[in-house]
């Protein structure tokens, strides 16, 4: 008797193995079923002024970017499908930009002035000058495209560099010690990860047919912070 409930027991056992194996099977392939409908091209609709599209490639993979006037943000990494959500996560992007002193050269004019340079040598406009010189310190405006002219009677003993519309803080340099070498003051500027938008288990939740909705956070502009952005598929 004991013989014939252990072959039933075994057999209960064996059959509740196979039917919870037979279970998880099939949620794991609707879960990849569901990523797999998931992945495609959307971008966003219903915001004046900004344009934006992010990508769930079928391999787990994502790419985005967001254009408003002169900002402009990139990201990537890695999407996944949880819980009736898309879940993004991207590399930190925690490398600061930073202005380092270039080199002293002459210039045309009799004014000190100021370049901001890439790496590569191309002269960048729209970095915020600071200057303090003849006893004060005050805003010199923003370079342009070529050098611009600084308002000091004597030399600059400090510069203070920045990207306020990307909310980088201004960089102080002195530059006491380079009196005397020339008029023209350049930098280098090294963008580290500016424009590279970190997501950490950041969700976008199914909104509509064909749409995902997310919750935009970490924007230096304020009239983005915290509004919906909702993304339709493009294909």
């Amino acid at each position: 008797m004991s013989r014939k409930v252990s072959q039933v027991s075994l057999k209960s056992f064996a059959s509740a193995i196979i039917t919870f194996l037979a279970a998880a099977i099939s949620f794991s392939q609707a879960r990849a079923q569901d990523a797999a409908a998931v992945a495609g091209d959307y971008c966003l609709v219903g915001v004046m002024e900004v344009g934006s599209c992010i990508r769930l490639s079928p391999g787990g993979r994502f790419e985005y970017f967001l254009a408003y006037g002169a900002y402009d943000e990139k990201s990537e990494g890695a999407w996944k499908w949880e819980n009736g959500e898309v879940v993004l996560d991207s590399p930190a992007y925690d490398r600061r930009p930073a202005f380092a002193f270039k080199r002293m050269q002459p210039g045309d004019a009799g004014t000190f002035d100021v370049i901001v340079e890439t790496k590569s040598g191309r002269s960048l406009a729209g970095i915020d000058v600071d200057v303090t010189c003849d006893g004060a310190t005050e805003s010199a405006g923003m370079t342009q495209e070529a050098n611009f002219a600084v308002r000091c009677k004597s030399a600059p003993t400090s510069l203070a560099l920045g990207l306020r519309m990307f909310d980088v803080a201004p960089q102080e340099i002195n530059v006491a010690d380079r009196a005397g070498s020339g008029n023209v003051y350049v930098f280098e500027f090294d963008p580290g990860d500016l424009g590279r938008k970190p997501f950490v288990a950041h969700r976008m939740r199914p909104d509509g047919a064909d749409t995902l909705a997310m919750v935009y956070r970490g924007s230096p502009i304020s009239e983005l912070e915290g509004r919906t952005f909702r993304y339709v598929r493009s294909r």
